[in-house]
């Protein structure tokens, strides 16, 4: 169930991270470069063609999402090894397991909100560095990508409204 459960909240900060680039291109998800969603995130990248100081504000901002997500990550491999601990101990009671496991997911929402906020700053400083072009190639980037989430979101539900086959 532990392992679950980080599973899950590894799961959650990578979709929290999704669809906030999505909508606002304030955040990404780390992950390894060249694959998955951080594929277009790199292609989109090289098209901008960034000058010198956009560029350091791109590598900045990169640099302080990653940082944010291997944190979070490591911040939820902590959270499970404290819950398993209290978990393994006999005669655990579940009450105060429960209540433990609330503080610290809300701990961990708040250092989530927290760290999305910076990074998403930091996401804007490029942004605000942008010509009118290059910002109109992000935004045709994030509706593209939005139009990719919805399409793969359709297939994931097994059908255009979502229907479960079965």
């Amino acid at each position: 169930m532990l392992e679950n459960h980080g599973k899950k909240l590894t799961a959650a900060l990578f979709a929290a991270g999704l669809l906030g680039a999505a909508s606002s291109w304030a955040q990404m998800p780390g992950g390894a470069e060249g694959m998955g969603p951080m594929h277009g995130f790199e292609r989109l990248h090289k098209e901008l063609r960034l000058n010198p100081q956009q560029e350091e504000l791109w590598k900045k901002a990169q640099g302080l999402q990653r940082e944010a997500f291997r944190s979070m990550r490591a911040r939820a491999e902590e959270t499970r090894a404290k819950l398993r601990v209290e978990i393994d101990k006999p005669g655990a009671d579940l009450k105060q397991f429960a209540q433990l496991r609330d503080q610290l997911r809300a701990q961990t929402q708040a250092q989530m909100e927290a760290t999305r906020k910076q990074v998403r700053e930091a996401w804007f400083a490029v942004y605000d560095a942008l010509d009118s072009a290059q910002k109109e190639q992000v935004r045709v980037a994030i509706r593209d990508g939005m139009d990719r989430m919805s399409q793969m979101g359709r297939r994931h539900r097994g059908g255009p409204r979502g229907e479960m086959h079965g």
